[in-house]
């Protein structure tokens, strides 16, 4: 088992923001897990000084009944 490290990046300053450390079989299985924890922010996953992927910032959307547009009332 190999240990890895997960880091959650800030969307809009790229600053790491916390890092969350784990062990995974291998390469395949540390990027199931990494990406189960997901939650929109950009990611990147790290084994020792090798950057393993990165995971782009999902886009936010607006909450509620919001329309713009020629459809928009």
């Amino acid at each position: 088992m190999s240990d890895y490290r997960l880091y959650f990046m800030d969307r809009f300053s790229g600053h790491i923001e916390h890092r969350r450390e784990f062990l995974a079989d291998n390469d395949a299985s540390a990027i199931n897990i990494a990406a189960s924890w997901a939650t929109g922010q950009p990611m990147e996953l790290w084994l020792g000084n090798h950057k393993l992927k990165h995971w782009e910032a999902q886009a936010i959307s607006p909450e509620g009944p919001f329309m713009f547009g020629p459809d928009a009332e």
